[in-house]
């Protein structure tokens, strides 16, 4: 799209379109290509290019929709955005969203009196530390304009933790842009590179931020934002990685948190204790209209259903009209003998007045415990794990990282469902032991013909390393499942040299050759024939496969 050439062979074909149309199609195209692809090629496509609609917002970078990353824009794209359009259009725009390689060059080449909203992406830590400090930098030029800030930082090395640079750059943008209202930090932040506050009195109190998102190492530092830094957040999107344990309480204080209207809560950690660290701090938001919760529990007694989300949250928000919640408890069996089934819990959420409830119950019994799967409404979450062949199916548009995990054996047509479910699944993970009962069925009887074909068109990187050889064999053999180029596994070194026959199985129009990464045992790396089969494959440590 960037290149004109191809749009000027389409000139004749683009005039003879009237202006609705045009502005159709150009609206399901990036602002950024729209601009440099039509700007000044002809009077009419200008008109219609600067239109506030393609120049309002601008995002300057690349999307790569395989690794879901940005970067920076080529150096002969920036240029001419910096030397011919930001100057003609600068006045009327009011979103940018920058990497840390451009954003000087951008703010220099003209004049933005209209800019409010400023994004900082894939900026490395040390290098937006630097710059927020430098009082030379032209970032500090609308240090009084700028209402909302995004900035994500680049993953670096996610074995470093890097919490208290991220909280000092938090603390920076803070002390310099003394108009802001919304922070979105780091939404995608790891427990490396989440923050980590010091508890010190150099924060101060925050009167003009209205809306935070933020990602936070431990609990007790979700409290610390809402009891010391900001008196008058009226939304608050948190997560947070650790969780006190079940014997060290957290002492809630007892200011009540009135201003706060809009709470989304995720956990990474399991709870072990919702009474005693979820709900008491809950409670406090008595003004709260919307609420979003996204935990994982570990009980001894009961999963969590509507009475305790009424008795224990809802009644103590009486401005509450949105509630939305996606819940996982496990309960562990040798401290119960008997479980809810699936249409009990079903039934204790039909008088919801969200009517639209999934629940799931799986029992593990060679595992020993229960699991409950809870949500309302559409699911809205990344992530979807443990999911059993209870699974009913479903479309998941939003999640992009799915588990499994069964004591029974999946199947063709289970791996089918999982495929029609989530369109965008990037990641999968599969913890299954149990081989499969249909394979041999299905050879035996000539089905394997009629079998769909299983396609995950998006999936990038698979883990196998606790699964049963039928399934590695399926991946990496079965031409009925179809995987995308440029593919990251992680697999047992065993099972994987017991499904290629030690390294010498060579079948045609298989997934193997695919394979751009293979993470599994490093003490093979010296096996020649492992080296031979896989001569085209990246060989890491099992240890290197981190999915974030």
């Amino acid at each position: 799209m960037y290149r004109q050439t191809n749009m000027k062979d389409l000139l004749v074909q683009l005039d003879d379109l009237p202006d609705e149309i045009l502005m159709y199609i150009f609206k399901k195209l990036y602002n950024d290509q729209v601009l440099y692809s039509l700007m000044d090629v002809n009077q009419r496509l200008n008109r219609i290019v600067h239109d506030t609609n393609f120049i309002r917002h601008l995002c300057l970078l690349e999307y790569c929709p395989i690794h879901d990353s940005t970067s920076p824009l080529p150096d002969s794209i920036t240029d001419r955005f910096c030397s011919k359009i930001l100057p003609e259009i600068g006045h009327q725009i009011k979103t940018l969203f920058l990497s840390r390689t451009s954003i000087e060059r951008v703010l220099r080449a003209t004049n933005y009196p209209n800019l409010n909203n400023l994004g900082l992406c894939d900026a490395h830590p040390e290098a937006a530390k630097s710059l927020l400090l430098d009082e030379n930098s032209l970032i500090h030029r609308f240090k009084n304009h700028i209402s909302s800030l995004f900035i994500s930082f680049d993953k670096g090395d996610n074995f470093c933790p890097i919490g208290l640079i991220c909280s000092s750059i938090f603390e920076e943008i803070l002390i310099l842009f003394t108009n802001l209202q919304c922070l979105i930090f780091n939404p995608s932040a790891t427990l490396y590179n989440a923050v980590t506050f010091l508890y010190s009195d150099s924060f101060g109190v925050c009167s003009t931020l209205l809306e935070l998102h933020i990602s936070v190492t431990k609990m007790e530092e979700c409290l610390y934002i809402l009891d010391e830094i900001f008196d008058q957040l009226r939304i608050l999107h948190v997560t947070f990685h650790n969780i006190p344990s079940q014997s060290h309480h957290i002492e809630h204080k007892k200011k009540l948190l009135t201003n706060l209207r809009i709470f989304s809560l995720c956990c990474k950690q399991e709870i072990y204790d919702f009474n005693g660290l979820i709900a008491p701090l809950l409670r406090r938001m008595l003004n709260l209209e919307e609420l979003d919760l996204n935990i994982k529990l570990m009980s001894y007694t009961e999963f969590i259903d509507i009475d305790i989300l009424k008795n224990d949250i809802i009644i103590y928000m009486p401005r509450l009209q949105k509630f939305t919640f996606n819940i996982y408890s496990i309960i562990d069996h040798r401290h119960q003998a008997i479980f809810p089934l699936n249409e009990h819990m079903e039934k204790t959420f039909q008088y919801f007045s969200n009517n639209q409830i999934t629940t799931r119950i799986d029992h593990f019994e060679k595992g020993r415990f229960s699991q409950c799967h809870v949500y309302s409404s559409s699911y809205k979450m990344k992530i979807y794990n443990n999911i059993t062949n209870n699974f009913r199916g479903g479309i998941f548009t939003s999640v992009t990282e799915v588990s499994l995990r069964d004591e029974y054996p999946f199947e063709h047509e289970f791996f089918l469902r999982i495929a029609q479910s989530f369109p965008s699944m990037k990641q999968l993970t599969i913890k299954n032991r149990q081989a499969q009962n249909n394979k041999q069925l299905i050879k035996s009887n000539n089905d394997y013909q009629i079998l769909s074909i299983i396609e995950y068109p998006n999936l990038t990187r698979l883990d196998l390393n606790n699964a049963h050889d039928d399934y590695v064999e399926l991946f990496l053999f079965d031409t009925k499942m179809s995987v995308p180029n440029n593919l990251h596994l992680c697999v047992d070194y065993q099972s994987l040299k017991r499904v290629t026959y030690y390294f010498t199985r060579y079948i045609t129009r298989n997934n193997y050759v695919k394979l751009a990464a293979l993470y599994c045992d490093p003490n093979q790396e010296n096996d020649e024939h492992f080296k031979k089969y896989f001569t085209n494959t990246r060989i890491y440590n099992t240890f290197d496969f981190i999915i974030l």
